[in-house]
């Protein structure tokens, strides 16, 4: 059984040629087909999978044209279009590790109802050179329920998942109206859906990172359809097992919500204040407060004040 290969593209030229080459190093005898469905790009994307798929003809390429709009419409219509067994999402400007397929497939080996996860490894402009420092906890379990991995609220990417293709279809469509955290309501429906997660810590995907988190790039829309993916979450959460551990990991993400979102979208606020009633009460910390100053900020006088503040800043900059 073989493994397909789904990327969403859109004016990715700059990026697509690494991704491309790391999806051919992947070895020809575990992948079934590499899909990329172009997502209306305005660059020569196109010609850059040409250039690549001529290079290794040993490979099935294919090129599609998103019918619609959107990076989940086009991973939607990628899976449409996928034969193979199993399913490796990648985004156009991210990198698979040496060899990820291939080990994770043999970790799965007959399982054809479980998912397999590795760690990412965040990076800006050169695998060698642009590494970020990173202190997300790798230390998971071999083998967990999807329940698990659901509570535990460890975040990944979508490159770092490979599945069978029947799970990812009974969990349903991407859905196409969020505009952020797309891929954690999707992943939440995945993992309520499969029926065990294997961990496989010896190999790796490069996630590339933008230089851009500010805050002013939030929108009343972003807002909006953050809280919409949380409300979804928590209903899958809960029919999936509805226990303490769950119920406070949704509350966590009602919570980052709230901290990531403020001062926009005030419907949204005030729904997630009503929800986080019947919850337990959240355990993270405000993730806009990093530096020891932005700490003590938001410790002494608020984190609203030091949102407040940093949309001042940003606006100043502007």
């Amino acid at each position: 059984m073989k493994a397909s290969i789904l990327i969403p593209a859109y004016n990715a030229a700059q990026y697509l040629e690494a991704t491309l080459l790391s999806c051919a190093d992947q070895g020809a005898d575990v992948i079934e087909e590499i899909i990329v469905v172009d997502d209306h790009s305005e660059d020569d994307s196109q010609a850059v999978f040409s250039r690549v798929a001529k290079a290794h003809p040993e490979f099935a390429w294919k090129w599609f044209t998103n019918p619609n709009k959107g990076a989940c419409s086009a991973r939607n219509h990628a899976l449409t279009m996928a034969t193979g067994d199993w399913i490796q999402w990648l985004d156009a400007d991210d990198i698979l590790g040496t060899f990820k397929i291939r080990t994770q497939l043999n970790s799965l080996g007959c399982d054809s109802l479980s998912c397999c996860v590795s760690p990412f490894v965040p990076f800006v402009g050169s695998t060698k050179t642009g590494l970020f420092q990173d202190d997300r906890n790798w230390n998971c379990p071999t083998t967990i329920s999807g329940a698990d991995w659901l509570a535990s609220g460890r975040m990944t990417i979508p490159a770092c998942w490979i599945g069978p293709k029947a799970v990812f279809d009974q969990a349903g469509p991407w859905d196409e109206s969020l505009k952020i955290n797309q891929d954690g309501e999707y992943f939440s429906r995945v993992l309520a859906k499969a029926e065990s997660v294997f961990f496989e810590s010896e190999v790796n995907v490069w996630y590339r990172r933008g230089v851009s988190g500010s805050v002013s790039q939030f929108t009343s829309e972003k807002a909006e359809s953050l809280f919409a993916s949380v409300d979804s979450i928590h209903r899958t959460a809960l029919a999936l097992e509805d226990s303490p551990r769950m119920r406070l990991m949704v509350a966590n993400r009602y919570q980052y919500a709230i901290y990531t979102s403020y001062p926009h979208y005030p419907e949204g606020l005030e729904k997630a204040k009503k929800e986080l009633r019947n919850l337990p009460k959240p355990t993270i910390s405000n993730p806009n407060a990093v530096s020891p100053l932005s700490k003590f900020i938001s410790n002494v006088f608020g984190w609203k004040a030091l949102t407040q503040l940093r949309l001042l800043l940003n606006k100043r900059k502007l």
